[in-house]
C-alpha cells in the first residue's frame, strides 16, 4: 500500500509544480489561505486514496469531515505550507497518514520542489528517498528548534515568544520553514533537534509524527498524548532530554493558558 500512497502524494506535488494561474482566498483571517490549487489537490486526492483504501473515512484541510464510525482514517493536507506555495516560494508539502484504531498506519510527506519523499509504515522505519533515517543525537547545547509564533491564533503570540527567548538561549539556533510537516520531517531526519508550535490540526503533523517515532525520536502535546480529531499543541525532540527541557519550558510559558 505505502508505494500506491508515494505515487498519489507525488501526482499531487505535480499539480502544486505545474499550478501558475490561481485563486486565492482567507480562511477567517488575513493570514490563513487556501488556493484553487489546494482544493484541486484534495479533490484529487479523495479520489485516488479512497481507491486505495475505501474502507476509510476522509480528513481533509479543505473539506468538512463526516465520521462514519469507520476504523480506518485518511488524514490529509493537500498542502502544508499554503502562504509559501502562494508566494512562490518553493517550501511546501503533500502530506497524508493513514491512521486506525492504534494511531498512524502509514505516513507520506512529499515535497515535490527538490524530489524528497519522506514515508513510513509503522513497525518498519522511516525513510527518506529510500535510505533510511534517524534522529539526531545532539545535545540541547548544539541543538537547532524550529518554533511558530502561532499565526492564526495571535493571542498564542507572546508565550510563544517567550519560550523560543528561553530556548535560544539554551541550544544553538532557530530555524522556521513556515510548513509543519517539512519542519517535523527535517527533525526525523535528524537535520534538526527540537519542534514546537502551540496550534495544530491533525492533517498539519499526522503524517509526520510517524517518522519521528520510527526515526527514534519523541513527540506529543504539551498535555496529553497524540490526538488526531482535535487542535493540539506539538513539541517534538530527537532525545528524552531535549523533549523533556522543551515541554517544561513551554508548560512554564504557557501556564494558565487553554489551547483552542
Amino acid at each position: 500500500m505505502i508505494e500506491k500512497i508515494k505515487q498519489a502524494a507525488r501526482e499531487a506535488g505535480q499539480m502544486m509544480i505545474k499550478a501558475h494561474d490561481f485563486n486565492v482566498h482567507s480562511k477567517g483571517s488575513a493570514a490563513n489561505y487556501v488556493s484553487d490549487i489546494d482544493i484541486a489537490v484534495e479533490k484529487f486526492l479523495r479520489q485516488r486514496l479512497g481507491e486505495i483504501c475505501p474502507d476509510a473515512d476522509f480528513m481533509g484541510e479543505e473539506s468538512d469531515f463526516t465520521n462514519s464510525g469507520k476504523d480506518k482514517v485518511w488524514i490529509v493536507d493537500p498542502i502544508d505550507g499554503t502562504a509559501n506555495f502562494v508566494r512562490g516560494m518553493n517550501m511546501s508539502a503533500v502530506s497524508i497518514a493513514l491512521s486506525d484504531n492504534d494511531g498512524i498506519l502509514y505516513g507520506v510527506v512529499y515535497d515535490p520542489y527538490i524530489d524528497r519523499m519522506f514515508y513510513a509504515h509503522r513497525g518498519h522505519g522511516a525513510y527518506m528517498n529510500g535510505e533510511k533515517i534517524h534522529v539526531s543525537d545532539r545535545d540541547t547545547e548544539h541543538s537547532i528548534i524550529s518554533i511558530a509564533m502561532s499565526v492564526y491564533k495571535k493571542e498564542y503570540a507572546p508565550p510563544c515568544f517567550k519560550l523560543a527567548e528561553r530556548i535560544m538561549m539554551q541550544c544553538e539556533d532557530i530555524r522556521r520553514v513556515g510548513s509543519a510537516a517539512i519542519e517535523l520531517c527535517n527533525l526525523a531526519a535528524g537535520k534538526i533537534e527540537m519542534f514546537f508550535e502551540a496550534r495544530l490540526y491533525p492533517w498539519d503533523y499526522a503524517a509526520a509524527s510517524l517518522f519521528i517515532t520510527e526515526a527514534g525520536g519523541y513527540i506529543s502535546s504539551m498535555d496529553q498524548e497524540l490526538s488526531f480529531n482535535s487542535v493540539i499543541s506539538i513539541i517534538a525532540a530527537n532525545t528524552k532530554e531535549n523533549f523533556e527541557l522543551l515541554k517544561g519550558e513551554a508548560l512554564e510559558c504557557f501556564d494558565g493558558i487553554e489551547i483552542i
